[in-house]
């Protein structure tokens, strides 16, 4: 809240408006329950001897889903003309080894929903299903989604949730089931006109599906529903370009950025911090525009070509390699594999990071070699990062207008749900990038005190007086936008 604080000083935020928006309108704590299904588990080698005499066992390979750490969910259908030798819970697969029997059991997870702020609309925020989710950090990623659906100028307040749960440790059915008994407990809080919810870190448009359907089973009216949760498959009322629009949005700033000094992406380097669907999409974008990738981290190593990655054969590396369970880019043949420490290290023009929280510290910031820090992850560069990029000239491209993209987008796909209409992708894109490439521009103005009234953007009443921080000057019209609301309607009594 730092920057909140900062930004509020500087313009005299109303004490009662500050107040409003220090601390979430709601937060919600609950428990799902879910029966895990009979697991295979690696026999640990000490336990191994005993068991040099066991047979082979074959069963049907599409009965057994790999997982993660190297065990196997087993499904029923797994037996259906199999051949088995069991002794003492363990068995032998064929051409995989010893595996020990582990019977399933149920299993509770604990989940969350922050409420941040509704006066300029419904709560609206991500699903996270991530293994180091807490309260604290639902409660400023709320918070993040206020700040940035007033940027974007979506009629949109700030929410977010999840489970505590690392989504590859399930799988396929128990994710669904654990999918759905968290929308069967989320659903009196939420609707298409309280609390819209969206794909975030570990969930996408197939998850959104299964909670469109849990949230719609059994109403009358079902159709009408369709927007309480965003980022769908478009067969089922999804926008188009939404998979993309995060990275778009990203894209579009980059271009302001670039067009500000009278050039384009073309022939400038970048290197990426996370190959989820943000990273991938933006890379893709900007070595469409003629950017090139040098080096790219995620969570299972990094990789680094001096003569440019081919962003879509390493996507295909990464996502449609039955073999890379991990959807990492680590093991990439086509490039070197360094370390992560290396990556800060790569002369480029930008920085791209687009995984999660933090990651931009003071070290590193103080070890970047690049023009521009575009930040598409929420958070990713910590206070004393900003400090130091500041103090060495490296410019920000802050993520509360970086990542609205998806948001934005997010929004058209409600619009269109509302009123049973399906987009071109030439449309959404068209729109997206008016939005963002304007209210892009008012931040600069704020930044510089630039204040201008032009055909596209108007930023007169945005400016301050002085000159501030691109960071700051994105809270500032934030918080002006979300006060605005109040001084116009009041306090409810």
């Amino acid at each position: 809240m730092e920057v909140f604080h900062r930004a509020a000083d500087l313009i005299g935020l109303d004490r009662r408006v500050r107040m409003e928006l220090e601390e979430p309108d709601y937060e919600h704590i609950f428990y799902v329950t879910v029966k895990l299904h009979t697991r295979l588990s690696p026999l640990p080698q000490a336990e191994q001897q005993k068991f040099s005499d066991l047979q082979e066992s074959e069963l049907l390979p599409d009965g057994l889903e790999p997982l993660l750490d190297g065990s196997f969910v087993f499904k029923r259908r797994a037996l259906i003309n199999a051949t088995a030798q069991m002794r003492g819970g363990v068995l032998r697969l064929k051409g995989k080894g010893l595996y020990k029997v582990v019977p399933g059991r149920p299993e509770r997870f604990k989940a969350y929903r922050v409420q941040h702020n509704q006066a300029r609309g419904p709560y609206k925020g991500g699903i996270r299903f991530h293994q180091d989710v807490s309260l604290d950090l639902f409660k400023v990623l709320a918070a993040e989604m206020t700040w940035k659906t007033a940027i974007a100028d979506v009629p949109f307040g700030g929410g977010k949730g999840g489970i505590k749960v690392d989504p590859r440790s399930l799988s396929s059915e128990e994710l669904e089931a654990l999918t759905l008994r968290y929308m069967y407990r989320l659903k009196p809080l939420i609707g298409p006109d309280l609390d819209i919810p969206a794909p975030d870190v570990g969930t996408d448009a197939a998850i959104m599906g299964l909670l469109l359907r849990q949230y719609t089973d059994g109403e009358r009216e079902r159709h009408r529903l369709r927007g309480v949760v965003t980022g769908k498959d478009t067969r089922i009322g999804g926008s188009e370009g939404r998979v993309r629009a995060t990275g778009q949005g990203l894209a579009y700033c980059i271009q302001e950025w670039f067009a500000d000094r009278g050039t384009t992406p073309a022939g400038s380097t970048f290197i990426l911090q996370g190959f989820g669907n943000v990273g991938s999409n933006t890379a893709e974008i900007l070595c469409g525009l003629g950017a090139k990738f040098l080096a790219v981290n995620d969570a299972g190593g990094t990789i680094y070509s001096p003569t440019g990655l081919d962003v879509q054969d390493l996507t295909a590396y990464v996502y449609d390699n039955p073999s890379n369970l991990r959807r990492t880019v680590a093991g990439y043949p086509k490039a070197q594999q360094i370390s992560k420490t290396d990556l800060w290290d790569v002369a480029c023009d930008l920085c791209i990071p687009a995984a999660l929280g933090g990651e931009i510290t003071g070290p590193v910031a103080e070890r970047l070699k690049c023009r521009l820090v575009a930040e598409g992850a929420n958070g990713p560069t910590t206070p004393e990062g900003d400090r130091v990029l500041a103090k060495r000239g490296i410019e920000m491209i802050p993520d509360i207008i970086g990542n609205a993209g998806g948001v934005t987008v997010s929004y058209y796909e409600w619009i269109q749900n509302k009123r049973m209409e399906h987009w071109s992708e030439t449309e959404v894109n068209g729109r997206l990038e008016q939005a963002i490439k304007s209210n892009y521009r008012i931040i600069r103005d704020i930044s510089r005190n630039t204040p201008r009234r032009t055909a596209t953007h108007n930023s007169v009443r945005y400016c301050i007086g002085k000159e501030i921080d691109m960071r700051t000057a994105a809270m500032v019209l934030a918080l002006k936008r979300i006060e605005a609301h109040y001084q116009l309607e009041g306090f409810s009594q």
